[in-house]
């Protein structure tokens, strides 16, 4: 099983790659200036951008989503790669040294070593540099051929040596050592293998780590450069297979920075902290006009960038003046493409306001086996809820959306936030009522953590209503202070307390001034729950519409096309599918 998760992991290994050749120094020294014959990058990228919805009423809000597919040539780029070898005396187990040999052999037959180098640090219980880095690959083999294995294993001594070798004849491309053992650091006094890897991290060479055998150092996961540069390989029959597609995902070219930047008009109002993931800057320009501005590394994200706006008048507008992707890729080699410009109609009714409706329900064993509404209380609970929804119209496609958070000993989100009320209902029959204590600071935690996703859309309305029946609530002031900071973000807190042992004071602090129910055990539970989603209703179509900030933009910022129709979002592919090197590919 650990060879599958060493094929497996090899999926991702050119994404974690990626990322991590920004970390020797920056892009300007992937590729010397001598090496380079173009000053542009042979690397694609296709574009997509939509706004939902694409009709709205002023006053609600557009999410707008960048999307981004990438490819590049089957082209490579120059790095240097040190080969460090175990040769202590356990390599002559089950033929280690010599699929071992074989290995490193094929590495150096996969490279293009008119632009790269490799080197050769073989070690036991010492460690010695036994090949420079150069492009005379057939020396590095006899180098290889060479190797005899005795002496005990230290894997950190390997790492530091490398580590100085490659230090001393860098040339401005990135640098990689692949460190093979089949077992543990036997040397006393030695340093632990993620210490040693540190320091090699810290000169920004790429560590990739490879257990030959499937018995090694626990160290060796934590050194590699990322979770994906570690490989366990229990049968070394495979290790030729693994070497060869790291010679192609170490030299093979791909973009590995990028800089989108998105002009939002005056007329479209910027939501401050609703970009995923966040932007690095969004700047108001002279013109009203405001900057959005991303810096990434590695793969575009898959969920694509997004944002929300209000459109701030009425009429057929576009959603952004420009927006563009500046890459480069791992040559240093820049590119640059750009997004169309969605639009979408605004009308100027008063809309509803979305609503977010978080159901809290006591899960201690206290309401458990209880009867109200002359049915078990979970019935009734399931019976409540329902008649709620329905009483502010909850719906498939609608603009509402509900959740159910279960507490007790612990809290748990058996729902996230959807749009769906029989997921809803069907969330509330999994709480079981069997814990021994009723934590509703934990539970107003988690709205707070569910709030920070992005199935919370800037603008809506948060209601939480919870039920309880117990005096079992551990951090009370806890409860209190998490419910005030809810409510300084816009939440409106209800309770139902069921019986004559809760903590009645203390709910009727959390809660509004007209949220707070007392019921007697047998009592009507499903009155309250209906009480509270008509005063959701009531929230959600205010009489009075807040009132829009209309400018004097045109109906078109100039220059732009309202005739741009977005194409169809593209497919994305799993992992860098324009390499040939992948498992599986």
């Amino acid at each position: 099983m650990r060879l599958t998760q060493a094929t497996v992991r090899l999926r991702p290994l050119t994404a974690g790659l990626l990322t991590l050749m920004l970390l020797g120094g920056g892009l300007g020294l992937l590729m010397p200036g001598r090496l380079q014959a173009q000053d542009r990058s042979n690397c694609k990228a296709e574009t997509n951008k939509v706004a939902r919805p694409e009709e709205l009423n002023l006053g609600e809000t557009v999410r707008v989503t960048l999307n981004l597919t990438s490819s590049c040539p089957q082209e490579v780029s120059p790095v240097d790669v040190m080969l460090v070898l175990d040769i202590s005396a356990s390599m002559l187990d089950k033929n280690k040294i010599g699929n071992a040999r074989r290995a490193a052999k094929a590495f150096i037959d996969a490279m293009d070593l008119t632009q790269s180098r490799v080197g050769l640090v073989a070690f036991n219980q010492d460690a010695g540099v036994h090949s420079p880095l150069t492009s005379n690959g057939a020396a590095v083999k006899t180098r290889i051929d060479a190797l005899s294995p005795t002496g005990q294993t230290n894997i950190s001594l390997a790492i530091d040596v490398a580590t100085q070798e490659m230090g001393s004849s860098k040339r401005g491309v990135q640098q990689a050592m692949i460190v093979l053992t089949d077992g543990y650091n036997t040397v006393a006094g030695a340093d632990p293998v993620p210490t040693a890897a540190a320091r090699a991290k810290t000169e920004g060479i790429i560590v990739v780590t490879v257990c030959a055998g499937g018995d090694c150092d626990p160290g060796l996961e934590a050194a590699a450069s990322s979770p994906d540069l570690y490989f366990n390989v229990p049968d070394t029959d495979e290790l030729d297979k693994l070497y060869t597609r790291l010679a192609g995902a170490l030299q093979a070219n791909a973009i590995v920075q990028w800089t989108i930047e998105d002009v939002v008009p005056a007329n479209m109002k910027y939501i401050a902290g609703s970009a995923l993931p966040p932007v690095a800057a969004a700047q108001p320009q002279p013109d009203g006009t405001m900057l959005l501005t991303w810096r990434l590394a590695g793969d575009f994200p898959t969920d694509g960038l997004s944002y929300t706006v209000e459109p701030l008048e009425v009429g057929l507008h576009p959603t952004n003046v420009s927006a563009k992707a500046d890459f480069k890729d791992r040559k240093g080699l820049p590119g640059s493409v750009p997004f169309p410009i969605p639009v979408v109609l605004v009308r100027g009714a008063c809309p509803p306001l979305p609503m977010e409706v978080f159901f809290l329900i006591d899960d201690s064993n206290c309401l458990a086996g209880a009867t109200l509404n002359g049915m078990d209380s979970r019935a009734a609970i399931h019976k409540g809820i329902d008649e709620a929804m329905k009483r502010f119209g909850l719906v498939k496609g609608g603009k509402d959306t509900a959740a159910v958070i279960g507490y007790g000993d612990t809290s748990e989100i058996f729902q996230t936030l959807i749009d769906d009320p029989e997921a809803v209902l069907a969330a509330v029959d999994r709480i079981t009522m069997r814990d021994s204590a009723a934590n509703l600071d934990l539970a107003y935690r988690d709205v707070a953590r569910e709030l920070r996703t992005a199935r919370h859309r800037p603008g809506t309305r948060t209601m939480t209503i919870n039920i309880t029946d117990g005096p079992m609530m551990q951090a009370p002031e806890q409860a209190k202070a998490v419910a005030e900071s809810l409510r300084k973000q816009g939440a409106r807190h209800y309770n139902i307390a069921v019986g004559t042992i809760a903590q009645y004071a203390l709910l009727r602090q959390i809660s509004e001034p007209d949220g707070f129910w007392t019921i007697p055990f047998g009592g009507d539970v499903i009155t309250p729950y209906t009480d509270f989603g008509g005063m959701v209703l009531d929230i959600g179509h205010p009489v009075v519409c807040p009132p829009a900030t209309p400018t004097a933009q045109p109906t078109a910022p100039k220059g732009t096309s309202t005739s741009v129709v977005p194409p169809p979002t593209p497919e994305f592919r799993e992992g860098w599918s324009y390499l040939p090197y992948l498992w599986g590919r």
